[in-house]
């Protein structure tokens, strides 16, 4: 790999300009890069014609802009604005999506950028370790490993590594520029730089073609791991387009990709690695990540905070088509955090319609006089039905609907994964290598699983937890009870007992209206609660669910997550509502039974009053605990982050005057002197890195104290923010799902309950956009087809749902059913009802209270079980029906839509070029020589000598690495190379750095043969000027030999001479 890596050297030679600047831009030819400016007004729709925007691997969007001309481009939008007038549906081009990217982020061919009009030029960064980290890791990997014997040799290891970290990056084709920590550079807001651990910030648009080359290979390694070789070879190339604009998600991923194929040792087996005991690349790195944009942050949420909603009733549902948030979002962050925020958006806006009716229906039997409660009660009963059996289900198909329009418009059909996803394998997944018998390669085998430990531990954490939720939550409910029973201070009892104390146990209020003494109290309690329920309960459940999926040791990453979201759902769900349930079902119709059985138990001193359920509403207990764990939420979540970022972004004057004056005593200046003094003697410092980069070999790493970008990031900003967590959307997924199960459960009993969650799911976005922005680590981009599992979440919570809504009409409802069949005896005033059960009911405070006693009396049981029977399947029956409508919107089912989408299909690949078949022909008569079992297939050996031979080179050059150039090329590990991979590799090898310094393509020597090799892109032109370079180098050779020949003879003479003079002598 060493010598490798200096054969590689010349191909990147960078022209050292002054220390503290980046080298000059190259002109960017080719590939069009998608930048984005801090104009708010960039974000606006656009009408006017762009190019096309390459978001993934897909061939149809890469050739429907046809070969790149301007002149056939007018054709093709003329020709397709005839097509759309013909047509009786409008036809959006979906295959291209359009998206608002300025004009002045486009440029054309052969324009130069220059450097100082980049808004943003550093996509990733990279933090190494220090020597004491590294320390740390070789302890943590080799516990019984003694240090004392390496201790003075680590730093010396650890500089050599970080050294050829950053020469396999400049050999890659990266802009590479190292950030200052050795000096305090003061930045605007005193931003200091010392820091113990090198930055480096990586530019991926150094070399104008980088990305375009690295996309071309990945389509080839694509095709030939899904044995889809043979159909690309006749296919259109890259090069034969123009004007290609990447996507920044798009870009992050071919960047991504590059600095992990960089430092991969692809001459060593992973096995192999994993049992070396020396150091390795990423044993020195100790995180590599994405770099926010800050002018597009600041521009995006300063809009997105001006038009987060359209509140009109038609854009309901009608999809995402209008939305440029959600396109923004996904061609900068990916489709995982754009199904998000859709998904956010669709939630939000058929919430709205139901919170409107729900307040006005509240609002108006809330104010009329008389007996009202059960109509008020019945008219509820068919809400809360209808939000649990149509509502729910019509959300959930209007997604469904839009999931099925966007992965349409974003082309999400074909391709699911991108290239970060293809390790898909699971980080926490524990292994063993073995070697297996029949194609003798080591594979991974996972340990022995713990499923049995995982069915009992589970059945007993089940069982645990509600033990302790019941004896945690238990004295809650009864400090409730209590605070809602507790007498006022003027009362005859306090007055008799003189023993009452203002806000300890007594209050001036009768009753918990809003501002009163006990409403404080009862939300001082409802904070306790939403506290222990929102944080304390929500973690634990979170990180048991967590272990139990770990111990299920699954390989992939993909069966882990939607393992995870199941057992989150599960066990976090169980934890929200237990509190609700227990009231519901449990506490309210059997308070009585309860205080009886504290009683013969001698806990008597928990029960001070008599029991009365009609002061413990059900209503009411939903509206604090509910209320304050959404407002707890969005606090810790969006106004602290917010708060924190103000103050932290804002100038300190006191500050700054305090630690410029300490910072100028004598001892403070020498105790800094001495940690800087032996920071450089434990670590390599930036400087100092780039010192031997330049030393050992031809390349210049620039040292900048900020980066020369509109970020202008430092030392401290990039090592601060490694530190921030990666932004995931399960936890929004799970606080949606559970305030989904919230409304679809409990409006039944308390109409107003989707008025909060409205409100909540307002800020929430806003919130969501600013933590992704600003508070989180920019997570690498997820090309996910839909929001996943959690769509069987939501399946699960309806269901889950109907079944308690019938148990609570049965239960709550029952009571005015029957008095409105009996001439309506237990009605009641609105200000004077409860909700309670129908077995609890105050019955001297209803209309007659004598015929309402007598009704209450009768049992009811058989009754109540049958209506809940009847109800349960009505709603399973509704919720069926809706689910059954059709879930694909006309606009992308229609014949016309579907015909034209067959055309572009049938008419979007095209043909290679006639010099591509030209160099298959060829390529297959030389493959053909060495494939003499004609099995399509060579071996390494024969392998080697083709590649020699389609080279011209010298086989025993190739063969000192022939072991890394067959590794190289099995793609499939099948132990042998299709001619359809050799094809395709050796098409591009001028674009693959590493495959084109194994083939020897490149004279490390020759600047001027590079780039003969490099200017042609037919792969023809590229074996002739290979011919003819070996040609050269034979004459050379051949000069040189008989040069030295000629000199040989003539010292030989000399000598004969000599010797025959002696002999004469």
């Amino acid at each position: 790999m060493e010598k490798l890596e200096l054969i590689m050297q010349s191909n990147l030679r960078v022209r050292p300009p002054s220390r503290g600047f980046a080298s000059a831009p190259l002109p960017r030819v080719g590939v069009t890069r998608s930048r984005n400016t801090s104009n708010a007004s960039s974000f606006a729709s656009n009408t006017k014609e762009r190019a096309a925007v390459v978001t993934e691997l897909q061939d149809n969007i890469i050739f429907s802009s046809g070969r790149g001309t301007d002149s056939s481009d007018k054709d093709a939008n003329s020709k397709s604005k005839a097509f759309k007038g013909k047509s009786r549906t409008g036809y959006n081009d979906l295959s291209v999506p359009t998206v608002s990217i300025p004009e002045t982020q486009r440029h054309e061919k052969n324009h130069e950028v220059p450097r100082s009009t980049d808004p943003r030029r550093y996509t990733f960064a990279i933090v190494f370790r220090n020597t004491y980290q590294v320390k740390q890791i070789l302890r943590e990997r080799f516990p019984g490993r003694a240090m004392k014997p390496i201790r003075h040799k680590l730093a010396d290891q650890v500089a050599g590594m970080q050294l050829k970290c950053i020469r396999r990056l400049v050999q890659a084709g990266l802009g590479v520029v190292l950030l200052d920590n050795d000096n305090s550079i003061p930045h605007e807001n005193e931003k200091w730089n010392q820091t113990n651990n090198i930055c480096v910030l990586i530019d991926p648009y150094k070399d104008r073609d980088l990305l375009l080359q690295e996309f071309k290979r990945e389509k080839d390694e694509l095709a030939i791991k899904r044995g889809q070789a043979n159909s690309r070879l006749g296919m259109e190339t890259i090069e034969s387009l123009k004007n290609i604009c990447f996507s920044p998600a798009l870009e992050l991923q071919l960047t991504h990709n590059i600095i992990y194929n960089a430092f991969r040792d692809y001459d060593k087996d992973e096995w192999v690695l994993e049992r070396h005991e020396e150091l390795s690349c990423w044993d020195v790195v100790d995180v590599c990540f994405p770099l926010h944009d800050r002018t597009f942050n600041n521009a995006f949420f300063a809009e997105y905070r001006k038009r987060t909603f359209d509140f009109r009733l038609s854009k309901a549902t009608t999809g995402n088509s209008e939305r440029w948030a959600i396109e923004e979002l996904r061609l900068h962050f990916g489709e995982r955090v754009a199904f998000l925020f859709a998904f956010m958006h669709i939630y939000s806006k058929m919430l709205g319609p139901l919170t409107a009716v729900c307040v006005i229906y509240y609002v108006g039997f809330r104010f009329v006089p008389g007996y009202t409660w059960n109509y008020y009660l019945l008219g509820l009963s068919i809400l809360g039905f209808g939000v649990v059996s149509l509502w729910a289900p019509a959300m959930m198909l209007v997604w469904e609907r839009e999931t099925r329009t966007l992965t349409e418009k974003w082309n999400l059909q074909s391709y699911k994964d991108t290239i970060f996803e293809r390790n898909d394998e699971n980080p926490s997944f524990e292994y063993t290598w073995v070697k297996n018998e029949i194609t003798h390669e080591m594979e991974k085998q996972p340990k022995k699983s713990k499923k049995r430990l995982i069915r009992a531990t589970m059945f007993f954490f089940v069982a645990l937890s509600s033990v302790i939720q019941c004896i945690i939550l238990m004295p809650f409910l009864q400090w409730y009870v209590w605070s809602k029973l507790a007498p006022t201070c003027d009362s005859v009892r306090c007055t008799k007992e003189q023993n009452c104390y203002h806000f300890l146990n007594c209050f001036k209020s009768k009753d918990s209206t809003v501002g009163t003494d006990r409403w404080v109290y009862i939300l001082l309690q409802g904070v306790l609660l939403g506290l222990m329920i929102d944080t304390v309960f929500y973690e634990l459940f979170n990180w048991f669910s967590a272990t139990f999926v770990k111990w299920e040791n699954v390989r992939k990453k993909s069966e882990f997550e939607n393992r995870l979201i199941h057992r989150k759902f599960v066990f976090v769900w169980s934890n929200w509502f237990f509190w609700f349930l227990t009231l519901a079902f449990f506490y309210l119709p059997y308070g009585d039974r309860v205080n009886a059985l504290f009683r013969s138990v001698g806990w008597s001193w928990a029960i001070i009053y008599n029991w009365d359920p009609t002061i413990l509403t059900l209503d009411t207990l939903f509206v604090t605990p509910l209320v304050v764990t959404q407002l707890l939420n969005m606090v810790l979540e969006t106004w602290l982050p917010y708060l924190i970022r103000k103050i932290k972004g804002k100038p300190m004057s006191c500050r700054s005057c305090t630690s410029s004056w300490i910072s100028s005593l004598n001892c403070v200046v020498r105790r800094n002197d001495r940690k800087k003094k032996h920071r450089r003697d434990a670590n390599m410092t930036a400087h100092k890195l780039a010192d031997e980069v330049s030393r050992t070999t031809r390349f210049f790493v620039p040292v900048l104290g900020y980066s020369d970008d509109s970020n202008e990031y430092t030392a401290y900003q990039i090592l601060a923010e490694s530190k921030l967590p990666v932004f995931d959307t399960s936890s929004d997924y799970l606080d949606a799902c559970i305030q989904f199960s919230y409304v679809v459960m409990f409006t039944v009993v308390w109409p107003l309950l989707p008025f909060p969650a409205f409100c909540n799911n307002v800020l929430e976005v806003r919130g969501d956009a600013f933590r992704l922005l600003f508070g989180h680590r920019r997570p690498m981009p997820r090309r996910d087809v839909s929001i996943g599992e959690w769509a069987t979440v939501l399946h699960y919570a309806n269901v889950m749902a109907i079944t308690i809504v019938s148990a609570l009409l049965v239960m709550y409802h029952f009571g005015a059913y029957v008095s409105l069949q009996d001439d309506n005896y237990c009605d009641f005033t609105f200000d004077n009802a409860s909700m309670v059960p129908f077995m609890s009911i105050d019955y001297n405070r209803s209309r007659s209270p004598d015929q309402c006693y007598a009704m209450r009396q009768k049992p009811w049981f058989r009754e109540q079980v049958l209506i809940f029977i009847i109800l349960e399947h009505i709603g399973f029956g509704f919720r069926y029906l809706m689910l059954q409508l059709d879930k694909t919107p006309t606009s992308i089912s229609n014949p016309s839509y579907l015909r034209l989408k067959q055309i572009r299909e049938y008419t979007s690949q095209r043909t290679a070029h006639s010099n591509v078949f030209e160099y298959i022909r060829e390529l297959r008569d030389i493959f053909d020589k060495y494939d003499v079992d004609n099995t399509d297939q060579l071996q390494e050996e024969d392998l080697v000598l083709f590649l020699a031979d389609w080279t011209f080179k010298e086989p025993g050059e190739l063969q000192k690495r022939s072991g890394i150039i067959f590794r190289y090329m099995d793609k499939n590990k099948l132990g042998k190379v299709s001619f359809s991979t050799c094809c395709l590799m050796l098409q591009h090898a001028h674009h693959d750095r590493f495959f084109s310094a194994l083939l020897g393509i490149y004279d490390h020597l020759d600047d001027h043969r590079n780039e003969q090799v490099r200017l042609n892109n037919d792969a023809i032109q590229i074996r002739r000027v290979l011919r003819a370079q070996s040609a050269d180098d034979d004459v050379r050779f051949k000069t040189y030999r008989n040069s030295q020949e000629s000199t040989d003879d003539k010292q030989s003479d000399l000598v004969t001479t000599s010797g025959g003079g002696v002999q004469m002598f």
